[in-house]
C-alpha cells in the first residue's frame, strides 16, 4: 500500500514538473493558445528550444502537452489504441456540435473515428485511394486544371491561394462526387465552399453558440443545406446503378462492403464524403500556393525545374508514365511541404496514463504533435530554414522524421491523391505562365492550425517567357523561411 501511494505521489510530481511557460493572469493555459495561433511555427520552435521535447502548453498543467521528437511522433502515431484522434464532442472539446444535427453527421467522418471502428471504416475506404484508381483520375485533373487557368489573362493580378482553392474544390467535386463542377455539380460546389469557409472561421470556434444570426448558427444551417444535397445525390446514384463503371470515390464507397457484407450507412457516407473534401481541398490548395511562392523566391530552382519539364514534357501535361521522371518536381514538392506542411500541429488524446521519457501524463491529456517542428530539426535537416530541394537526392527520412501526411495506421488516406494532383497542376501552370509576386506583399502565417497564407498570395500573371525579378515581400514569412 505504501509503495502504491509513493508511486501515485511520484506520478503527480512528474505531471507537476512538466516544463513550459507560465499561464496568463485570469486565463491560465488558454492565454497561451493566442501566441500559438498568432505565430504557430515560431512559438512551437521557441517551446521546443526553451523547454525540450516534452512541453506543457502551461507549466505544470497536463491539459495540452507538446511532443516534438521523431521518437515521440512514433510513440503517439503508431499506437491508435493508446492515442485517440479528436472525436466529435469529445470531453474537453472547445466546440460542441448539437447531436443529431447535419453538422454532427458531417463531422463524423473517418478522421473522428477511433480504435476498431476506425480500422473497419478505413478498410472500406481504402479501395477508393488505391494507386491505380488515383492514376485513372489523371485525365479529369488535367482537364479541370486547363479549364481553370484558361480564364486567366496576361497582366491580370489574382490571389493564387483563392485560385488554387477554387481549382482543388473543382477537382474534389469531380473525383469524389463524379459531378462536373461547372454544370450539375455547381450548386453542391458552392454549398461545400460556403460550408468549409464557415467551418474554418475563427468566429465559429471562438463563439460556438447556436443563437439566431450567429456564425455558429449559420454554419449549422449551411450544413443542413449541404447534407440535403449529398443525400439526394446518394439516392440518385443508387437508383441509376452501374456504380462499378464510375471512377469517383462516392460510387466506390456505395459499393464498398466488408467480409461480412456490411456496407456504409448514409450517415457514414455523409461523414466520410465531407472528411474527404476537407482533407483534399484546403490542404492541397495550401501546399500548391506555398510551392509557387517558394519557386518565385528561388528563381534558380524554378529555372532548373522548367528545364526538366521541357525535357520530359515538352509543354504537354504530365502522363502517369512520365510523371515519375520529374525528379526535381518531386523534390521541390517534398521540400515545400517540409518547410510549410499543410497541417502545422495535430491533436491526440491519451486513453491511459502515458510516459514520455522522464515525464508521465495522465489519461485524458491532449497530446499535440507537429510536423512543422520535426521538419526543422537541424540534426535531420541541415540549414532547416532554407529551401533546398537537392537535399532529397541523398536523404531518406523515416516516416516519423518526415510526416506532412502523418504516419502510422492513421496516415492520410489521400496522400497519393494529393501528390498526384500537385504533380499535374504545377507543370500545366508553370509551362503556360509566369507568376510574379506583388512587391511588398504581406505574406503571413497564423490564425489556424493549417498553414494557409493569412492574407492570401497576390501574384501577377505574366507570359511564359518573362523572367521577373524576385519580389521583396513583407510579413512573418521571413522568420519562418530564410529567403536571403
Amino acid at each position: 500500500m505504501a509503495a502504491t501511494s509513493a508511486a501515485l505521489q511520484s506520478d503527480k510530481k512528474r505531471t507537476r514538473d512538466l516544463p513550459g511557460p507560465g499561464g496568463k493572469p485570469l486565463m491560465g493555459w488558454r492565454g497561451n493558445i493566442l501566441p500559438l495561433l498568432r505565430k504557430p511555427i515560431e512559438y512551437m520552435e521557441w517551446l521546443n528550444h526553451t523547454y525540450g521535447d516534452v512541453v506543457a502548453l502551461t507549466r505544470g498543467s497536463s491539459e495540452f502537452v507538446f511532443v516534438f521528437s521523431p521518437e515521440y511522433n512514433r510513440q503517439v502515431l503508431s499506437d491508435q489504441m493508446k492515442f485517440f484522434n479528436g472525436a466529435v464532442n469529445a470531453p474537453g472539446s472547445p466546440v460542441k456540435i448539437p447531436e443529431g444535427s447535419s453538422a454532427y453527421r458531417m463531422f463524423s467522418g473517418i478522421t473522428t473515428r477511433n480504435a476498431a471502428q476506425h480500422t473497419q471504416q478505413r478498410r472500406l475506404l481504402m479501395p477508393a485511394f488505391h494507386k491505380k484508381r488515383i492514376e485513372a483520375l489523371r485525365d479529369d485533373m488535367v482537364a479541370l486544371t486547363e479549364r481553370h487557368i484558361a480564364g486567366w489573362k496576361v497582366g491580370q493580378e489574382v490571389d493564387i491561394l483563392r485560385e488554387m482553392k477554387g481549382l482543388t474544390l473543382a477537382v474534389a467535386v469531380k473525383t469524389i462526387l463524379g459531378l462536373d463542377p461547372e454544370s450539375e455539380g455547381d450548386h453542391v460546389r458552392r454549398l461545400m465552399e460556403e460550408w468549409l469557409r464557415m467551418t474554418l472561421s475563427p468566429w465559429v470556434i471562438a463563439a460556438p453558440y447556436n443563437l439566431p444570426g450567429s456564425p455558429f448558427h449559420k454554419m449549422l444551417v449551411s450544413a443542413e443545406q449541404l447534407e440535403g444535397e449529398i443525400k439526394a445525390m446518394i439516392a440518385r446514384r443508387r437508383a441509376a446503378g452501374n456504380l462499378s463503371e464510375s471512377k469517383d470515390a462516392l460510387s466506390l464507397l456505395l459499393e464498398a462492403h466488408d467480409e461480412d457484407g456490411a456496407r456504409l450507412t448514409d450517415d457514414e457516407l455523409i461523414g466520410h464524403t465531407t472528411a474527404l473534401f476537407i482533407a483534399g481541398h484546403e490542404t492541397t490548395a495550401s501546399a500548391l500556393t506555398w510551392t509557387l511562392f517558394l519557386l518565385d523566391q528561388h528563381p534558380a530552382v524554378l529555372r532548373d525545374l522548367l528545364e526538366e519539364m521541357e525535357e520530359v514534357l515538352g509543354g504537354e501535361a504530365p502522363t502517369v508514365e512520365n510523371m515519375g521522371r520529374l525528379k526535381l518536381l518531386d523534390n521541390v514538392i517534398k521540400e515545400s511541404m517540409r518547410l510549410l506542411p499543410p497541417g502545422l500541429w495535430f491533436l491526440r488524446v491519451a486513453t491511459e496514463d502515458t510516459q514520455f521519457g522522464e515525464f508521465r501524463v495522465p489519461k485524458g491529456t491532449r497530446i499535440l504533435w507537429t510536423p512543422a517542428v520535426t521538419h526543422r530539426r537541424p540534426e535531420l535537416y541541415p540549414q532547416p530554414k532554407r529551401f533546398i530541394p537537392e537535399r532529397w537526392e541523398t536523404f531518406d527520412p523515416s516516416p516519423y522524421e518526415y510526416l506532412p501526411f502523418g504516419a502510422g495506421p492513421r496516415r492520410c488516406l489521400g496522400a497519393t491523391f494529393a501528390m498526384t494532383e500537385m504533380k499535374v497542376v504545377l507543370p500545366i501552370l508553370l509551362q503556360k505562365y509566369r507568376l510574379a509576386l506583388r512587391p511588398g506583399a504581406k505574406i503571413e502565417l497564423g490564425s489556424s492550425p493549417l498553414a494557409t497564407p493569412r492574407f492570401g498570395m497576390p501574384v501577377q500573371i505574366l507570359a511564359r517567357g518573362k523572367t521577373p525579378a524576385r519580389a521583396q515581400v513583407e510579413g512573418n514569412i521571413h522568420k519562418i523561411v530564410d529567403l536571403t
